[in-house]
């Protein structure tokens, strides 16, 4: 198989692609494919139907979450040109168009592409955008910048695409911390950098079905050698990836099936052939910040965090439900179009950083935020969609952290008295509740006769690199008594003057008590 990196993809073939796709489309529409039919089509394309199937979905893929001033005006304008009523920041640091209507989404698709935002592949059995921790370059405390090897290796594997059939999804992350908010080291591959300057890598990991922590594939890769590995885990899944039954289509599922040993010695062999036969090494600069301080101070802000060059910082927005209004889009837009050297990110966690501000720019920023957006770290938590939209959702999880913001905010709860989320809609783990500290996962269940959305509590996991753990599941609840749970909560440790993180410490079992009221 002749796998050399394809620095010259034909963009017409894809124009062509796409332009075709807009049939297909109308026929879904219009009644004459059936769900399946057209799921297994347009998901190539970056495109489901919406709960409903009058309207769909676009996932704008953003190759380790490095959106740029560009990119960001055209999101912008397209959201006012087409009126766009809900954009979504996604947990694989893409951006979900939503509620678009059947003629709009070939024509967006088309103009995306036009603009340098790949759809294609953003669904089906394709490499996903491929993601690295957003502050990567600027981050204090980081061991290197692994953002240019994620864009890289995002090109390499899009190149694939229409080349290869894969079993199922492929997912590639690359963090610069242990801190590991990319879940380096439970995904499908993960690239870990050390204090070395270089990469551990991880295999054969990932959450949803039968969820498993990756398994330690290879150490101190030099970073100019990871496409042989990621080639390596694309023939190994293709090899050995399971093509009749989807339900153990991952690659999680392959050191199962043929051993930890044998996986491990034909990953190792594949890369030293790849070696031997062609040539896949990078040859990347390192990014350079040149541009410093003013000697400008920034506020004390939560959503604002020193960048490691001094005098620098980087300003979070995370809006609520990971839904950012557009309003909010333009002002950051007027405001970052004017500042010299910035930098636009998304992360993992809904949320898009502006980066590379002096301290006046900064207070700017946050200013824009915290005008529409002023909350507490509640209202920083995660949530899918959910099962108002997606086809593949079982429960309303961003309905249910909705009604519980609208309990702090009603008690009005000091920051930290009700603590972050993580809540998925269902087994997929779009918001990775298991490994979160507080997690969520939907179902639905007769509660007195009466079929409802129920949510499983996860409690205690870490994705932290070295201490990664699962949460304990400690109940199932129907939802619409799990407001009332946290205002109970929130009223116990509001009144205690202390934070969630600090009560339950020695709180463990009250803490269990008042859950126990609320359970199924």
């Amino acid at each position: 198989m002749n796998t050399v990196l394809d620095k010259n993809i034909d963009t017409q073939e894809r124009r062509e692609k796409i332009q075709a796709f807009a049939e297909t489309c109308k026929k879904y529409y219009n009644g004459e494919l059936s769900i399946p039919e057209y799921k297994s089509i347009s998901g190539g394309f970056g495109t489901y139907s919406e709960r409903g199937h009058k309207t769909g979905m676009l996932r704008l893929r953003v190759p380790g979450g490095i959106l740029g001033v560009d990119k960001f005006k055209f999101i912008v304008d397209s959201i006012e040109k087409y009126n766009i009523e809900k954009i979504h920041f996604t947990t694989n640091q893409s951006i979900q168009c939503h509620h678009l209507k059947p003629d709009v989404i070939p024509k967006l698709m088309l103009e995306t592409f036009d603009a340098g935002i790949l759809t294609l592949g953003g669904g089906g059995d394709n490499p996903r955008n491929v993601i690295c921790s957003p502050l990567s370059g600027v981050e204090k405390g980081e061991f290197f910048d692994v953002g240019p090897y994620a864009v890289k290796v995002s090109e390499f594997l899009t190149g694939l695409i229409g080349k290869i059939k894969l079993p199922r999804k492929l997912k590639v992350s690359f963090s610069n911390t242990p801190e590991n908010i990319v879940h380096a080291t439970y995904r499908d591959m993960g690239f870990v950098a050390k204090a070395n300057g270089k990469f551990d890598l991880f295999t054969a990991g990932g959450l949803g079905v039968n969820p498993e922590f990756g398994i330690k594939t290879a150490e101190d890769i030099e970073p100019e050698d990871v496409l042989y590995y990621v080639m390596a885990m694309v023939q190994v899944f293709m090899k050995y990836g399971n093509y009749e039954n989807r339900a153990k289509a991952r690659t999680r599922y392959i050191p199962r099936t043929i051993g930890i040993e044998k996986y491990l010695f034909e990953f190792r062999r594949i890369v030293g052939e790849l070696k031997e036969l062609e040539d896949l090494t990078l040859n990347i600069q390192p990014n350079v910040v040149s541009k410093q301080g003013n000697g400008s101070v920034a506020k004390v802000s939560r959503n604002i965090l020193e960048q490691k060059q001094e005098g620098l910082y980087a300003v979070k927005y995370h809006p609520a439900l990971g839904n950012p209004s557009l309003d909010v889009l333009k002002k950051l837009y007027n405001a970052v179009s004017k500042i010299d050297s910035v930098g636009v990110r998304l992360s993992t966690r809904e949320e898009m950083f502006i980066i590379n501000l002096n301290g006046d720019e900064a207070n700017e920023i946050a200013d824009i935020i915290e005008a529409d957006n002023s909350h507490t770290r509640l209202q920083d938590s995660v949530s899918c969609v959910g099962a108002t939209i997606c086809q593949q959702g079982i429960a309303n999880s961003s309905g249910l952290l909705q009604k519980i913001i609208k309990v702090d905010r009603e008690e009005n709860f000091a920051d930290g008295v009700l603590p972050k989320l993580c809540i998925s809609g269902c087994q997929s783990s779009c918001a990775a509740h298991e490994t979160a500290k507080f997690g969520f996962k939907g179902g639905k269940k007769k509660v007195d006769g009466e079929l409802v959305d129920t949510f499983d509590l996860y409690y205690g996991g870490s994705e932290f690199q070295g201490d990664e753990r699962f949460g304990e599941v400690l109940g199932t609840f129907a939802a619409n008594r799990i407001p009332e749970m946290f205002r109970k909560l929130g009223c116990e440790i509001q009144s205690a003057g202390m934070t969630f993180d600090s009560w339950i410490v020695d709180n463990k079992n009250r803490f269990l008590e008042i859950i126990k009221e609320y359970a199924i």
